[in-house]
């Protein structure tokens, strides 16, 4: 058995034995593992060199360190959304047929919840096209449910389709705009698609609505440094450490902005909080080796 399961409703990384996610509090069904990877940097540290970026690693040769765009914490993303959600009810507008039965009525939200089920399933199991079909027909007969929104939203970002996938996280938000699941993958999206401003504001957002999730404060940080804005990075960066102390991969990042922003002393300090937490790093002779020169220049 995994030590760890992925939510699949929020994308928190939980210990295996939890019955509940401690995020969104929805139950493990056990076979979250498969779903999504966990928060791991081994696997893209070695294309630093490259000039591969992932997480919260940049190139860790200095001249391309801040040169090239981040991604968000792959964690941090929901997989799909929480049950729980209740869609949005349009208000009653005049009609010439008459209401259906409490029966009718009740049918009908019991097959729209069936066929976004099914949905989900085909989702989790990675057969996109079978996903997009069910939501969309979902969409057919309610066009302002927000969970069938949101999930396309999720088809078509995976499909590499993020301008589609921005206009429908954009919808299931406005119509839901205090649900933390829609802001965030709308933050997301828009942080793929580079748009660092509205990305940004978004994360924000999503930060004030699930203002103890570390992974949302994280990829704010991660946003901010990418918009060029370092300073303000900074203390969200501190932040997402406060929530997650046993993250090393954030002191990276924090020391990376600080470096930027010319605090080399505090660079070299975190720096060294990521190797003393880490210190089997594929990269960690090349970050010693840094933090030597800092300290040197630091001196002279």
């Amino acid at each position: 058995m995994a030590e760890y399961v992925v939510c699949s409703s929020c994308g928190a990384r939980i210990k295996a034995t939890r019955q509940r996610c401690l995020r969104c509090l929805e139950p493990l069904h056990g076979d979250e593992s498969l779903s999504y990877p966990s928060l791991s940097l081994s696997r893209v540290q070695t294309l630093a060199l490259a000039g591969g970026v992932s997480l919260a690693v940049l190139a860790l040769v200095v001249v391309l360190w801040w040169t090239r765009p981040q991604e968000a914490d792959p964690v941090a993303r929901p997989y799909s959304t929480p049950s729980s959600a209740q869609p949005r009810q349009a208000p009653d507008t005049p009609s010439a047929e008459p209401a259906p039965s409490a029966g009718a009525a009740a049918a009908e939200v019991a097959a729209v919840a069936d066929v976004r089920r099914t949905a989900g399933t085909a989702l989790t199991g990675g057969n996109l096209e079978s996903a997009r079909a069910s939501y969309e027909a979902v969409l057919e007969k309610k066009a302002d449910d927000p969970e069938a929104l949101n999930g396309l939203g999720l088809v078509l970002e995976r499909s590499g389709k993020l301008d589609e996938a921005i206009a429908r996280y954009a919808q299931a938000a406005q119509l839901v705009p205090d649900r933390w699941t829609y802001r965030f993958n709308l933050a997301h999206a828009e942080a793929q698609a580079q748009r660092w401003d509205r990305a940004t504001a978004d994360y924000r957002e999503a930060v004030r609505l699930f203002p103890d999730d570390y992974a949302t404060q994280y990829n704010l940080a991660l946003a901010l440094h990418n918009q060029g804005d370092d300073r303000a990075a900074i203390p969200e960066y501190e932040k997402a450490i406060q929530l997650a102390p046993s993250e090393p991969s954030f002191h990276l990042s924090l020391a990376m902005s600080l470096e930027r922003v010319g605090k080399t002393s505090d660079a070299a300090r975190e720096y060294q909080q990521y190797l003393q937490m880490n210190p089997s790093a594929p990269e960690a002779e090349k970050i010693r080796a840094h933090v030597q020169s800092l300290t040197a220049t630091t001196r002279t």
